[in-house]
């Protein structure tokens, strides 16, 4: 039962996020959002469907969404001001005033196409990562230890990789250019994160040094 209700949260979710887009613009027949909530739930679906059989992540990640660190729930806030922001600035200008101009199909298609890509990289990687946290934290209580082993072979964060070309996919889906201004500050957050993270995991899981060492670059081979 506890899983299925964190099943229905995560499509909640989505359809919470996706209300201030439709705020915005004013309307509910609003093409451009519509696809946005068609690719996030396919998403989110994805990220469900690729659970392990019997792994409790996603009652984990759902019960321990508000723990972590103090700096880590500031930069978790600002995330979720600056995504409102984001949702807000794309309603406004492809639903309501279209201060972007017309768009080509084109760079719908190629936000579409990354937006896929990069839910499906973050779905592969919580798949993956039997600790895959929706917060910065040692889970000791479930014998916490490093995921080095599918694509954690070559980068240590792919989930946040999946993340950030979701992130800067989204003004191409939305035909909004505009909100390129909040959302790179979004991605800035998120970079952000991954540094203190590594402080974080290198100073408190056992093996997570060694790991760097092996495992070189946060989110880009042979760039970071």
């Amino acid at each position: 039962m506890r899983r299925l209700r964190a099943i229905v949260a995560s499509y909640v979710g989505v359809l919470l996020y996706a209300s201030f887009i439709f705020f915005a613009a004013w309307k509910l027949v609003y093409w451009q959002a519509l696809l946005y909530v068609a690719i996030a739930l396919i998403g989110a679906t994805l990220s469900n469907a690729l659970v392990p059989r019997g792994s409790d992540i996603t009652v984990e990640r759902a019960s321990h969404a508000a723990a972590g660190q103090t700096w880590d729930k500031r930069i978790l806030g600002a995330y979720f001001l600056v995504s409102v922001v984001t949702f807000v600035i794309a309603g406004l200008d492809s639903g309501r005033f279209g201060w972007s101009g017309p768009v080509p199909l084109g760079v719908t298609i190629a936000g579409v196409v990354l937006m896929l890509l990069g839910q499906i990289i973050f779905a592969v990687a919580k798949r993956q990562n039997a600790f895959f946290s929706s917060t910065v934290r040692i889970q000791t209580e479930r014998g916490h230890r490093i995921c080095d082993t599918g694509l954690y072979r070559y980068v240590r964060h792919p989930g946040y990789l999946g993340m950030l070309i979701s992130l800067l996919a989204f003004p191409l889906l939305i035909n909004s250019y505009w909100a390129f201004v909040p959302t790179v500050v979004g991605a800035v957050l998120l970079l952000i994160r991954t540094v203190i993270e590594d402080r974080v995991l290198t100073e408190e899981l056992p093996g997570y040094r060694e790991y760097v060492a092996r495992t070189r670059w946060r989110l880009i081979p042979a760039v970071f």
